[in-house]
């Protein structure tokens, strides 16, 4: 078998965005005769299901640990503690966060590099005895493509760029840059893009993007949807994967399985219940997990639809396909500025029976959802003919008629499983390897 090293920053047990693509393909990579190797940053607290455990048998994880790591440090106050010890725990922790997040904003693709630039001589000795054939890293968190990049010239072997998200040239950007960070930014993306053996992104759109800017051929550049794996909502305790809400089968339920925040909004679906007629809107429920943000219930008060919002606790992964069973639709909703992503969200929802309703810019989530007969697709800007879709829904609901004329396409929804995809990826450095040889 061939070695890959995947630099993932964020990986399984680290619940955070980030770490199920590496994951996904790593469990799945040893069926295609690579064998990878995996560098990733360690953390505390967080274990491994023995389902994971499992699935990572054949995969070997070296784990670089930080002094410190407020990626998944608990910043909020105990529920339990009385109203003076919170306001003292605030005191006492807003000033090093406004310190860490000035010094965050002035850094270059984000202070993760200082933990790899600490250790490299360390992890270039380790991936030096390990002998591998190719190096693949994740981004963002960026500094993966910078420890992915100087690994590939210390050990003169190809490199693949993973590119989930646009780094630059993203319409909305994820987090505040100084002009100084951002220019070096600027800089890097340009030199990682052009050093880089394969860019693969995780939207054609995307890919279109860079590859438009860059100027660069065809041969640069793949794009590796994100994908869906059978197994994620496994639940060791089977009473665990229930969620019991209590939800009034009489509404036509919409659920968005996570919060409405700044990437995710609120403001389409909002906009469409709020240009139905009132008599519908009064039969439609709109589920989130975990609280509005005070300028979302605001806006919703501001459109006398707040009682059409109701929200959850945060329920973990493995509830999942219970959660889905729950609802009429499963809403996919992304900023409009977000031209070129695909959400998550479509991929764990593909799998469910239930019809998925798409309010994002990328006319590729809806070219996915026909191909699959999955559900239906609207731009954000499409506010009456979503209102309309819905009035329509609820009309089907009460009627006791499927909700939406779609025939979904299992043959084409196992396609975007993370088996095939993994297939593709493995075929990509079959490509490299063999070209160096």
């Amino acid at each position: 078998m061939k070695t890959v090293l995947m630099i993932a920053p964020y990986f399984v047990p680290r619940r955070r965005v980030g770490s199920l693509r590496p994951y996904k393909f790593a469990i799945h990579l040893p069926s295609f005769d690579w064998k990878p190797v995996v560098f990733t940053i360690g953390t505390e607290g967080e274990e491994l299901t023995s389902r994971e455990k499992e699935a990572l048998k054949n995969v070997t994880i070296n784990e670089i640990y930080p002094p410190f790591d407020r990626t998944t440090e608990n910043k909020e106050a105990s529920p339990s503690r009385d109203v003076t010890s919170q306001s003292v725990h605030k005191k006492l922790t807003e000033w090093p966060d406004r310190l860490a997040g000035w010094f965050d904003r002035q850094v270059p693709m984000d202070t993760w590099v200082f933990l790899f630039w600490s250790a490299y001589s360390k992890i270039l000795k380790k991936a030096g005895k390990l002998d591998p054939d190719i190096i693949w890293s994740t981004g963002d968190p960026w500094s993966g493509h910078w420890l992915g990049n100087k690994l590939s010239q210390d050990l003169n072997i190809p490199w693949v760029a993973d590119f989930r998200d646009p780094w630059t040239l993203s319409g909305l950007s994820l987090r505040g840059r100084s002009v100084f960070s951002d220019s070096i930014d600027r800089k890097l993306e340009k030199k990682y893009v052009n050093s880089a053996d394969k860019l693969i992104f995780t939207a054609k759109s995307a890919e279109k993007l860079y590859a438009d800017y860059y100027s660069l051929l065809s041969d640069k550049t793949d794009t590796i949807f994100n994908s869906y794996n059978r197994s994620d909502g496994y639940a060791e305790n089977e009473d665990a994967k229930e969620w019991k809400p209590n939800l009034d089968d009489s509404m036509l339920n919409v659920l968005f399985f996570g919060s409405f925040r700044r990437l995710s909004p609120v403001t389409p679906i909002a906009e469409a219940v709020a240009a139905m007629p009132e008599e519908y809107q009064e039969n439609i429920r709109v589920h989130s997990f975990g609280a509005l943000t005070d300028e979302d219930s605001d806006r919703l008060r501001s459109m006398d639809i707040m009682e059409q919002f109701v929200t959850h606790e945060k329920v973990v992964p493995e509830k999942a396909p219970s959660v889905f069973n729950k609802a009429d639709l499963l809403l996919v909703s992304t900023s409009r500025e977000r031209e070129s992503i695909i959400p998550a969200k479509l991929w764990e929802y593909l799998i469910s029976e239930k019809p998925i309703l798409s309010i994002t810019p990328n006319p590729e989530v809806g070219e996915i959802l026909k191909a699959t007969g999955a559900g239906i697709h609207f731009h954000n800007d499409q506010t009456a003919d979503i209102a309309d879709t819905l009035k329509k829904a609820i009309e089907r609901k009460l009627n006791k008629t499927p909700l939406f004329d779609i025939n979904r396409k299992p043959d084409v929804i196992e396609s975007y499983s993370a088996r095939d995809n993994t297939r593709k990826l493995a075929q990509i450095m079959d490509t490299l390897t063999a070209n160096e040889q």
